[in-house]
């Protein structure tokens, strides 16, 4: 619902940037720092400062099949031409993709005979999401209920 677009192919483009910089925010962008759990980086200091450390969604994380449509004939009469915010709601269906991450996790667990409830901070990376599946081999390394540092 973008009211009365006054370009709708940038108002797509800005529906399509805004998800995926919600999708990155909340499954990868994390922040180290320096402290006793991150003995590699000086205390205090932030590790993840840089294009090279800190990641950030790419081309290759944008969904494959991904479609945006704009609704028709909602105008905003209080806007400039009816028109209305188009970046910064689609920021916040992001979070979808953060609720689907944990119901699979909930599948790999069920599968692994453990159906009790668990805590998933944001991001939800790769490697918080494995360790909670709790397959073998994460099993050997970590207890079912694991936590990760929260970064920030």
């Amino acid at each position: 619902d973008v009211g009365n677009p006054i370009n709708p192919a940038i108002d797509i483009g800005q529906v399509e940037g805004g998800f995926v910089q919600g999708m990155g925010w909340l499954c990868m962008e994390e922040l180290q720092w320096g402290d006793k759990q991150h003995t590699w980086i000086r205390p205090g200091h932030l590790f993840t400062k840089g294009p090279g450390t800190y990641k950030i969604p790419s081309a290759n994380d944008i969904p494959i099949d991904f479609r945006v449509s704009l609704l028709r004939d909602a105008p905003n009469v209080r806007a400039i031409h009816s028109s209305k915010a188009v970046g910064e709601p689609p920021f916040h269906l992001g979070a979808s993709v953060f609720f689907a991450l944990k119901d699979a996790v909930y599948a790999a667990r069920k599968h692994a005979g453990l159906t009790d409830y668990f805590i998933l901070d944001t991001p939800a990376t790769s490697e918080r999401l494995r360790m909670l599946c709790a397959d073998p081999i994460a099993a050997a390394h970590v207890a079912p209920d694991f936590r990760a540092k929260i970064s920030c």
